[in-house]
Parts: C-alpha cells; structure tokens; sequence
C-alpha cells in the first residue's frame, strides 16, 4: 500500500553541537524519508560546513539559508519547497528513533488527521533516567502507544499534511515573539482541521532547555501568552497552566545547572560554568 512520501523540514541556528547527530538520525530512516531540507537561519557557528558536509554524501539532504531572522521564517521557508506529501519537522537538536518516519507516514495513512505530533524523551537531562522509567512502566500496562488526543503541535517532533499547509498558508502570523507551532496549532483548529499525537512517532531532545535560567524562560513563557492572546484563545485555565510551568521550571533549574552533560552526574562545579542552554526561539 502506497501511504505517501515524507519530507523533513530542520530549522537551525547556530548548532554545531546538535546538526550532525540530527541528520544522522534522519539519514538511518533510509526510503522512508524523500527529502531532508535543512534550512540556515544565519549561523555564525560550523553549523554551515557540517550540514553542507552531509548535503555532500547523501542526495535527499538539501541545505538552504534563510536571510530573515526567526525560526517562523524558517520554518516556513522549508515547507514551502517540500515536495513530499506529508512534511515532518523536527529541532536541530532531536534524535529521530528508528522506525520514526514510517510511525508518521503510517498516521496519516490510517487516520484522518491534518497533522500529528510525536513523542520525545530527554538525554542530556538530570531527569531523563526517572522519565524513561515511567514511560516504560505505562508500555508494561499497554497503555503507551497509538494516537492520542493532542492540544497543540510540538515543534521539535511533528508532521503535517502539504494540502493541509497549503490551506491555511496564509493564515499562519510570521510574527517572532510567538511560538510558531502553537501558531499553526491554532491555525488548524480555526480551519476545523483534526491533529493528534501519535506516541509511537518517538525521538530524542536535548534537555539543555532546562539550562535556561528562570527570568529569561518567563520572557519565553510571555510568548505562549502572547500566542494565545492573539489568537483570542486565552482563558483562566491556560493562564494558570503557564504561570505553573514557570514555577516547575525555576524549581528544577538547580538541578539542570549542576548537570554535567559529559559525565551526565550532579557537578558543583558546573555552576560555575557556562550554560550551555539554548538561544530562545522567540523574541522576548
């Protein structure tokens, strides 16, 4: 059965560090995968020469630059020249798991869904060890896998249908202080489009968010407002859930400081160091 083509749309700025373990990822989902576009947001890194390097060795990767500042933009510039039916989009940073392009074109195949988003688990992470537990823990109840219903489309782990992209193109808000797949999230729901999770659809992700110190990760939380505001979707219980990730987050932030990703053990030391977190992806 024909269950159509996937294209892989990777936004990247300055990620040197992450670029090549990503495209690895992608590349060992062989014919799954019809094209991988890797799209250039001005690095000033080697993020260019690592991903021109792997443009080289394997023809379904393209590397392209997008001069306007902005993940949206982007975001954007890559699902416009996808040719694939199904355009998959993941983080710099994410490690795609075996069997992850076919979780995706399967989705699509067998339900009616406009787009879908995965699953991911964290490495570089104090935490990941207790989370990899639980999720094993609910695949031993048989309760872990298939579609489930999703409130928003995850950035570093979705796919969504071209015609379905294609249709609300224009609706989209290329504006830089909103997160860009709640945006589209949105943007589908107003369209009465249909998304879901999908936890077989699995991959990895740096847990280097939890580095962000607790005052610049309310700027990025003022952006999760802002996206709903705009969208005249804000309410009481919305407003809540963001304030307790705030909260959440400043008390774990301890603890991700002391990580050290080398030796992935608690390090005094390391809070003398820099952070290695990521550069926020929205505007403050």
């Amino acid at each position: 059965m024909d269950i159509g083509t996937l294209s892989v749309v990777v936004p990247v700025y300055n990620e040197e560090d992450y670029i090549a373990g990503c495209l690895e990822s992608l590349a060992r989902q062989g014919d799954e995968i019809l094209e991988i576009i890797v799209v250039d947001n001005n690095s000033t890194d080697r993020t260019p020469e690592i991903a021109r390097s792997f443009e080289q060795r394997d023809s379904r990767i393209r590397y392209l630059v997008e001069p306007r500042q902005g993940v949206v933009h982007a975001r954007n510039a890559g699902f416009d020249i996808a040719v694939g039916e199904f355009i998959g989009r993941v983080d710099a940073d994410s490690r795609v798991a075996p069997g992850w392009a076919r979780a995706v074109r399967s989705s699509f195949a067998s339900h009616d869904l406009d787009a879908v988003t995965g699953f991911s688990l964290f490495y570089e992470s104090p935490f990941s060890g207790l989370q990899r537990a639980a999720v094993k823990k609910a695949e031993a109840r048989g309760d872990f896998h298939g579609i489930k219903p999703a409130h928003a489309l995850t950035g570093s782990n979705m796919a969504i249908r071209a015609t379905s992209w294609r249709s609300i193109r224009d609706k989209v808000s290329d504006r830089t202080d909103i997160h860009e797949d709640v945006d589209l999230s949105l943007c589908l729901v107003k369209a009465g489009m249909q998304f879901g999770t999908d936890l077989d659809m699995r991959s990895e992700i740096s847990g280097r968010r939890g580095e962000t110190g607790p005052i610049e990760f309310l700027s990025y939380n003022k952006a999760s407002v802002t996206t709903l505001e705009y969208h005249q979707a804000m309410t009481t219980r919305l407003r809540l859930m963001i304030l307790k990730t705030s909260i959440l987050h400043a008390l774990l932030w301890p603890a991700y400081r002391m990580y050290d990703r080398q030796t992935d053990r608690l390090s005094w030391r390391k809070l003398l160091s820099g952070s290695g977190a990521r550069t926020m992806p929205v505007d403050s």
